[in-house]
């Protein structure tokens, strides 16, 4: 079925859009959710969460391509999830990439916090677009935004870890002196 169709199916409000996408994006965003929470058993959930929030938000919401939007609604319900997670002291693979992140983004603060900053994220937006190569920017996205693990990385471009690891450190250096000199950073 083609995106436009269950869109349609949605805006109907018609429960056959929520089996659609479920068939057509079930497998990709049961993986995002569960590099964010490293639990099939909560991505389970948060995938559902997503496929009803979607469907509740068509309309007004009326997006131009589906599988960004439904990931991205995944990912945040995701992340939603591990912060109430985090409340409880529970660890997820998606502690160690925000860890990471932290010294680019916070200067000591916690990430999630000025994540949330407009003026940091469209800087952090354009540095990708501008001065990350295009591998750069695919593997700083999907470690960062998709929270795929390192072996993930591996097996997805054949690189060593060691080569993926140093690329993911000088991307991030290079992203901090570029929010440094936007006068982002401390």
């Amino acid at each position: 079925m083609l995106d436009l169709e269950i869109v349609a199916l949605c805006r109907g409000r018609d429960p056959a859009a929520l089996e659609a996408m479920a068939e057509k994006y079930g497998a990709y965003c049961h993986r995002v959710a569960a590099n964010v929470l490293g639990s099939d058993h909560d991505a389970e959930e948060c995938v559902n969460d997503a496929y009803l929030a979607v469907w509740n938000a068509i309309p007004p919401a009326d997006p131009p391509r589906l599988l960004p939007y439904l990931a991205k609604t995944t990912r945040n319900i995701a992340l939603h999830r591990l912060e109430r997670e985090r409340a409880r002291k529970r660890d997820s693979r998606m502690d160690l990439v925000l860890d990471e992140l932290a010294e680019v983004l916070s200067g000591g603060r916690d990430p999630a916090d000025e994540a949330e900053g407009a003026a940091l994220m469209e800087a952090v937006n354009d540095f990708l677009r501008q001065k990350a190569k295009k591998t750069e920017r695919a593997l700083f996205l999907r470690r960062y935004f998709w929270g795929d693990s390192i072996g993930d990385l591996r097996a997805l471009t054949g690189f060593s870890e060691s080569k993926i690891k140093s690329q993911l450190m000088r991307t991030r250096k290079r992203l901090r002196a570029y929010l440094e000199e936007r006068g982002l950073l401390p």
